[in-house]
């Protein structure tokens, strides 16, 4: 088992060696692998008890199918994935837990803005445990985006109801390939003592410089998402405000308030 301190520093290994993996040997998890992550995940932090989330195993053949058909350009990964979890914020049994307690609670009200960011966060803190028991096991993992992007589409497939909004999928599997440690913001410019800091351009700057000349030489956006151009230009492209992001956004933020999520 190791000494105390042994198995501390193991555990901050698995945090600061993590990275995405995107290649994927394929393979198919054992339930009782699953289990044991959820089991680990559910200990994560929530508010007020009450697990604002779901977590739905694609466990099904015909449906991963589907879900790679959805997940264009990433249909692969999700194939040789040994195991996809949708992760969803629920506020629909969060509504039927508080209903029981026989008030009129803030579920029913228009706006619920507390409750909403938190069942996003309860999802997060979920995810990232997820992540790192999966990372104890020895397997890779990363995020795909595409249940936010096409909520209606993945709420049609995984027969959704009302309140329980898809955010991310967690694709986990057996490594295909060992990238290196990507970039992350100096900790100056995300860990402030006493109060805010402005970063100046100057170390904004310095710091997408750096970005770009790491993933070029991982050959990061020819390698994962199949264009030619450098990833500073790729995130330009990614953000780039136009009348057909605003158009997918708008119905984006119709499908939320529809669904509960009241911020």
């Amino acid at each position: 088992m190791g000494s105390p301190l042994e198995r501390r520093r193991s555990i901050l290994r698995i945090l600061r060696e993590r990275r995405s993996i995107r290649k994927f040997i394929r393979s198919r998890m054992p339930e009782e692998v699953a289990r044991l992550i959820v089991e680990a995940a559910v200990r994560a932090p929530t508010y007020s008890y009450l697990q604002a989330y779901t977590i739905i195993w694609v466990r099904s053949e015909e449906l991963r199918e589907r879900l790679a058909e959805l997940c264009e350009g990433q249909d692969e990964l999700v194939r040789s994935s040994a195991a996809i979890f949708l992760i969803c914020a629920d506020l629909n049994r969060t509504r039927r837990m508080l209903d029981l307690l026989g008030h009129r609670h803030v579920l029913e009200s228009a706006k619920h803005p507390v409750e909403s960011i938190f069942a996003v966060l309860d999802s997060g803190l979920l995810a990232a445990f997820m992540i790192i028991a999966a990372e104890a096991l020895g397997y890779g993992s990363t995020i795909l985006d595409y249940p936010l992007v096409y909520p209606r589409e993945f709420a049609r497939l995984f027969e959704l109801p009302r309140g329980v909004t898809p955010l991310i999928l967690l694709c986990v599997g057996e490594r295909g390939e060992a990238p290196p440690l990507r970039p992350r913001l100096p900790l100056p410019l995300v860990f402030h003592e006493d109060g805010y800091r402005e970063a100046s351009d100057e170390e904004l700057s310095e710091y997408l410089a750096r970005l770009e000349e790491a993933l070029e030489r991982e050959n990061y956006v020819r390698k994962y998402i199949g264009l030619d151009m450098r990833y500073l230009e790729y995130l330009r492209l990614k953000t780039g405000l136009d009348d057909s992001l605003k158009k997918a956004y708008d119905a984006v933020e119709k499908y939320l308030k529809e669904n509960l999520m009241r911020f």
